[in-house]
């Protein structure tokens, strides 16, 4: 998408003023020389012509982009400029170039060298056209958003006696019309932006235009209920979360000391003591479940505290990975490591990050398919530190962008069956924690490749605290 940033406008604009320059200077220079000899009148008629046509096309090219922010976004976008009516601006414009004719005339009577004639005419041609620039695009966005006539005072006024004066009947010409549909307009962008609280008065409108308002009064009531209500859900079933596992946690922890003490028992039945090795197994896999459950509901919820330090992403990833080579050594996994030489500093709590590392480390050690190789990658890329880690899933991987972006939601694995180990929580404690310090988590699905990336902004040397 091809964007008009500021910078290309704010270009075409000088361009624009050289050569107007370039043009009045000649212009004047014409009078000046023929005046006095009528020497050199050629070159200033030839650049006052190249003045002119560099100046028109510059002046074409802002006119097409103005109010604009990219070729393929159509909408119109005002400045707060535009919010003074349009008859204003042209009378404060007249009155202008009313004081820049009076400087014009003085000019006239006062005796300048050639030079000194060009910088006089320079300036003041300079001034008149940062004006004339800032009245004439302001009327090209105004005219491009169908409000160039409606937004003046005298509509205003014309509308206001004519509601007066003859309060029973429709606006003369649809004058009215356009201006409802204007603050309809308005009201409904504002909306769409998160503006819930914009709310039309309904008796300042008439017919069709109305009901439209009624309308877009519901709508935004609506979604403020429904956005409401999401919240109420969501705070709900985070409690409920935190409850319940809270509940849970008193008997799980009696069950787990008694299967301790079990342990200790010399049995002598085989079957026994392979029954206590499961109840081991599974008590401290539900345990370890609504340890996760529990932590997942405050960071889900963003109750939770963050110790907020510049830290060194490249150490934190040495020291997590050295933690992890046994895991992948037992089930054949090669990890190939590229990590930048230098150090990597990023604002973000030391303790969460690892967390949200160690559940990408965890995940592929649980999921990936044996015998194949780990990437954990490391870049420092536009100002920002991008690490990612990527493997081959061993069992199929949900296709489609919102299945893959369900990855990341609460207890759901990429493998349906559900007979692994996982909990489902490690891909969304991972992205809880990273959202939360600020940083950007995305996960990607090729085929059976798994890819997940986790990126902060780098802090550079003089603004580390």
């Amino acid at each position: 998408m091809r964007e008009y940033s500021i910078g290309k406008k704010g270009a075409a604009a000088v361009m624009h003023q050289m050569f107007l320059i370039l043009m009045i200077c000649g212009i004047y220079g014409v009078g000046y020389q023929m005046r006095l000899h009528g020497k050199g009148i050629g070159l200033l008629s030839a650049l006052s012509i190249l003045g002119l046509a560099g100046s028109f096309v510059f002046l074409a090219y802002l006119t097409g982009i103005c109010g604009r922010k990219s070729e393929e976004d159509p909408e119109v976008y005002l400045i707060r400029m535009d919010h003074i009516y349009t008859d204003v601006e042209f009378a404060l414009f007249v009155g202008f170039l009313y004081l820049v004719m009076y400087l014009c005339r003085n000019l006239g009577h006062m005796h300048f060298a050639f030079s000194g004639l060009m910088v006089a005419v320079g300036t003041i041609a300079y001034l008149v056209d940062v004006v004339f620039l800032a009245f004439y695009l302001s009327i090209v966005r105004k005219a491009k958003k169908n409000i160039l006539l409606t937004h003046s005072f005298i509509y205003e006024l014309f509308c206001f006696l004519q509601g007066t004066f003859s309060p029973g009947h429709n606006r003369i010409f649809r004058m009215g019309k356009a201006r409802e549909r204007y603050e309809i307009q308005n009201a409904i962008e504002a909306i769409s932006a998160g503006a819930l609280d914009t709310r039309l008065n309904v008796d300042e409108f008439h017919g069709q235009e109305r009901d439209i308002a009624m309308a877009v009064n519901n709508i935004r009531a609506g979604l403020s209920d429904a956005i409401q209500d999401k919240i109420r859900n969501e705070r709900m079933k985070a409690d409920l979360i935190t409850n319940v596992s809270h509940d849970i946690k008193t008997p799980l922890t009696s069950i787990v000391n008694y299967v301790g003490l079990l342990k200790r028992e010399n049995l002598e039945n085989e079957n026994a003591r392979n029954y206590i090795r499961i109840l081991d197994e599974k008590s401290q896999r539900l345990k370890q479940l609504t340890e996760d459950l529990v932590e997942a509901s405050k960071i889900s919820s963003g109750n939770i505290k963050l110790d907020m330090q510049t830290i060194d992403m490249v150490e934190l990833l040495y020291q997590t990975g050295g933690e992890f080579n046994e895991r992948f050594e037992a089930r054949e996994l090669t990890i190939v490591t590229k990590l930048p030489h230098n150090p990597v500093m990023i604002e973000a709590d030391g303790r969460q990050l690892y967390r949200a590392i160690e559940n990408l480390y965890t995940n592929a050690a649980k999921y990936a398919l044996e015998k194949t190789r780990v990437y954990v990658e490391m870049e420092e890329k536009e100002n920002r530190a991008i690490f990612s880690i990527k493997n081959i899933s061993k069992n199929p991987l949900p296709e489609g962008e919102e299945k893959t972006k369900d990855l990341t939601e609460r207890f759901v694995r990429g493998e349906e069956s559900r007979t692994t180990e996982g909990s489902g929580l490690g891909l969304s404690i991972a992205k809880n924690l990273t959202n939360l310090m600020g940083g950007e988590f995305q996960i990607k699905v090729d085929g059976d490749l798994f890819a997940a990336t986790i990126s902060f902004p780098v802090v550079k040397p003089q603004t580390r605290r």
